[in-house]
């Protein structure tokens, strides 16, 4: 389905290379929400382990922290040359060049002479180097830019995505803050908007501390939530916040959030009653079908690929949930809308989920969007605001799916943030009455899953494991959007 934008030496000759860069990292970080205790500008971190990033132990020399030369070469991508009659180490990586020399603090970088605080010892016959040499190797792309991580007692290689450094809350003026050091602030972004669930999503992998932490301001707890990639948190807002904005600059990104309605600052999303949601039956549309083939790009039909994936999505969600799970179509045949919203309704839908793969003209864009019904519909079941005396809303039956605006937001917002944290994104979410929709009488939504017409997504959309990671991650959201935490 198509939107309009969205060296005299004996060298080693065995010498090490790194493998593909920094795919594979995964960030497993604590989730109990931290407790509720009044001390402004303290800091927020919750414990994060780093997996699939490569990295090396550091060791403790003469009670100091140092990193062995061969896993210092292996990080580096450097060649080494050996002079045992003056015992000095010299890598070569590129263009760069660091020596080494065993029992003296004095290192050469390039044409640069550096006296670290501590001498490089030699230990069962391999240099040790101190970690502040880290510090003085050159930062350009032809070289790994390494990391100290002390908590973890490892030198870490950073990602192209870069670093997330500890957060820091604070309150002046009425504006409670939360500030983060970033590499790439660009690419900061608000995952979910709900006052309860708001969530932000950062490309690059958690170096911060940890730290104690509690409510501040009108942030009453944070957390942080398991990524494939990057980092994110969630964060609980206080009921009575009214807008809020992110605000990116160079190293840092800050969250601001006020109590009073702030011109161009953006308002959090309508939210329901808090509790379990009842979900017994849930209606699997597969997009398009028939003639109507969708997207097709690469020999690849959205049609297919929408029913495929909506066979995986139905399985999971049955051995997960236990739930009832009914597909609009199970082959190759057209339906027309009005047929979808009729066995959705006949079905007694609790939830609607109407699958496509998006496409666009630039195969640079990329990601899933997801459409869900207008949640600024003043009767919408749920909707902070509505009158209290509106005991009867009349709709067309087209627009019926307007009643649960809402929580099909906050479905929206559920999946897309699963998506996102299994590194299917980067994820949109639009506000509007999808034809998939009409006249279905439940919360739902419309799911683009992938866009086809990018390279990387049209790899995952098609092949088994990339669908199966894509319904993991829809069944994910919809877990937790039933739980209602």
């Amino acid at each position: 389905m198509k939107h309009e934008p969205a060296p005299d030496a004996r060298r080693d000759v065995g010498r090490t290379r790194r493998g593909a860069a920094w795919a594979g990292l995964a960030l497993t970080l604590a989730v109990a929400v931290l407790p509720h205790v009044a001390s402004a500008g303290r800091a927020v971190s919750p414990p994060i382990e780093p997996r699939g990033l490569e990295g090396a132990p550091v060791h403790v020399v003469d009670q100091k922290p140092c990193v062995g030369a061969n896993d210092l070469a292996r990080l580096l991508d450097a060649a080494k040359y050996w002079r045992a009659d003056v015992r000095k180490l010299e890598l070569r990586s590129g263009a760069h060049r660091v020596q080494l020399t065993a029992d003296n603090p004095f290192v050469i970088v390039d044409d640069a002479t550096l006296r670290l605080p501590d001498p490089v010892r030699s230990v069962h016959g391999e240099l040790q180097a101190p970690v502040a040499l880290l510090d003085s190797l050159p930062h350009d792309s032809t070289l790994a830019r390494l990391l100290y991580d002390a908590r973890r007692g490892m030198v870490l290689v950073v990602p192209t995505s870069g670093t997330v450094g500890t957060p820091r809350l604070s309150v002046a003026e009425g504006v409670t803050r939360l500030t983060l050091p970033v590499d790439q602030p660009e690419d900061a972004q608000v995952v979910s908007r709900a006052r309860e669930h708001f969530r932000l999503r950062f490309a690059g992998f958690y170096a911060g501390g940890a730290a104690d932490s509690g409510s501040v301001g009108l942030v009453r707890g944070v957390r942080g939530l398991a990524a494939v990639t990057g980092c994110a948190f969630e964060l609980r807002i206080a009921p009575d916040a009214a807008a809020f904005r992110l605000v990116r600059e160079p190293g840092r990104v800050t969250l601001e959030v006020s109590r009073a309605p702030v011109a161009a600052w953006e308002a959090f999303a309508p939210e329901g009653p808090s509790g379990p949601r009842h979900l017994r039956i849930v209606v699997i549309d597969p997009g398009h079908g028939g003639a109507d083939p969708g997207v097709i790009d690469h020999g690849l039909e959205e049609k297919d690929l929408t029913l495929a994936l909506a066979k995986r999505v139905r399985t999971e969600l049955e051995r997960r949930l236990g739930v009832r799970v009914v597909l609009t179509r199970d082959d190759d045949r057209a339906i027309s809308a009005e047929q979808r919203a009729e066995i959705a309704n006949r079905a007694r839908a609790d939830l609607v989920l109407s699958l496509h793969v998006d496409g666009f003209a630039n195969p640079r864009a990329r990601g899933a969007t997801a459409l869900c019904p207008p949640a600024s519909y003043s009767g919408a079941s749920g909707t902070r605001g509505a009158p209290e005396a509106a005991t009867l809303a009349v709709l067309p039956w087209r627009e019926v799916a307007a009643r649960y605006a809402v929580q099909s937001r906050a479905l929206g917002e559920a999946v897309l943030t699963a998506l996102e944290l299994r590194d299917s994104g980067p994820t949109r979410l639009r506000e509007t009455l999808p034809i998939e929709l009409l006249g279905v009488n439940a919360p739902g939504l419309l799911l683009e899953c992938a866009t086809l017409t990018n390279p990387a997504d049209r790899e995952r959309v098609s092949g088994d494991a990339g669908q199966d990671a894509i319904a993991i991650a829809i069944a994910d959201g919809v877990e937790a959007w039933q739980r209602n935490e």
